[in-house]
Parts: C-alpha cells; sequence; structure tokens
C-alpha cells in the first residue's frame, strides 16, 4: 500500500513528506522524555512554596517558645514556685494588616423613554493596591497578637494553695486572659 503511495510522488514531495515524518518522530520522542524526566522547575516552586509554609510554621512556633520561655523566667522566680514548666496554646496566629491605597468611584445614570418609564443604574467600583516601602516589603498598619486559648502551667510548688493561687493570678494577670483559660498542676 505504502510502496503505491510512494510511486505516485515525484522525488521533491517525497523529500517533504520524509522530513514531516523526521519532524514528527523527534515530537513523539520529546513528549515521551517530557513525561518521564519531572520538569524541574515544578518542583523548585514546590520547595519554595514547602519552604515558606515552613517559614511560617517556624515563625508561629517560635512566638510561642518565646512568650513561654518568658512566662516560665518569670514563675520559677515567685517564691515557692520551684521547678515551672509552661504550655501555651493559640486560637489564631498573628495577623498583619498591610496599608493600601484605595480609589472607590461610583456613577449614577437616569434614563428616560419616549413611553415616560425611568430607570437608574448605579455602577461602582473600587481599586485597591497594597502600600509596598523601598525594599518592596508591605507597610504595616497594625500587628494583631496571636489569641490565647489556654495555658496549662507545672510546678513542683503547685502542691502549696498559696503558691497555686500566686502562680494563677501571675498568669492571668500577664498574659490578660481569663481564670478558666489557666490550668495549675503540681509536679
Amino acid at each position: 500500500m505504502f510502496k503505491n503511495f510512494f510511486k505516485n510522488l515525484n522525488e521533491k514531495d517525497k523529500k517533504k513528506l520524509y522530513s514531516l515524518v523526521i519532524v514528527a518522530g523527534i515530537c513523539v520522542v520529546s513528549l515521551v522524555l517530557l513525561s518521564v524526566f519531572p520538569n524541574g522547575s515544578k518542583d523548585k516552586e514546590e520547595a519554595d512554596e514547602g519552604a515558606a509554609d515552613e517559614n511560617v510554621s517556624v515563625s508561629e512556633n517560635s512566638n510561642q517558645a518565646d512568650m513561654e520561655n518568658k512566662l516560665t523566667r518569670i514563675l520559677t522566680k515567685i517564691e515557692g514556685a520551684g521547678d515551672v514548666d509552661v504550655m501555651v496554646t493559640f486560637e489564631s496566629s498573628e495577623e498583619i494588616q498591610p496599608a493600601y491605597n484605595s480609589n472607590q468611584t461610583t456613577e449614577t445614570t437616569e434614563e428616560k423613554d419616549a413611553q415616560g418609564g425611568e430607570r437608574t443604574v448605579t455602577t461602582s467600583s473600587e481599586n485597591k493596591t497594597m502600600i509596598t516601602s523601598g525594599s518592596n516589603d508591605s507597610v504595616v498598619i497594625k500587628t494583631i497578637e496571636p489569641k490565647i486559648k489556654g495555658v496549662i502551667v507545672v510546678a513542683s510548688g503547685a502542691s502549696s494553695p498559696k503558691v497555686k493561687e500566686t502562680l494563677y493570678s501571675a498568669v492571668q494577670t500577664s498574659l490578660q486572659i481569663a481564670g478558666h483559660q489557666v490550668e495549675i498542676y503540681s509536679k
């Protein structure tokens, strides 16, 4: 079948056909190679996203660890507290509110038709652009601290009711949280 097809073609058409077959073969081989070998830039982007997520969680954990360490240092200085361990849990993470430039436009159009009907069309749009500093970091209006869910304090001196009450009051005052969010246990 192909022999008859090639017999009817002149030499110029045969060369074009061979060239097309070769190009098609190269395309097929390229597609196979691309599917076999993973895309390096895609893997790099996924790795960068993972690193960004890791940085956020490290930042949150370091804030929690800093708070726990400060609270531990203060509570160990209370008379009779002894050895103290603190665990703080958060309901939410730190929230940063960046500054925005915003333009809001409102346009009202009133139309009247020949029969006396009226129609009012109101269109509004808002355009927000984040304000950045010279180093392309966003300008921050305010930072909302993470909300504390609860605190557990384990102290060797907490078996004494007086020390337990002092630790309880110190945690409530230092973190500005309600009493039901604080638990004190003895070691």
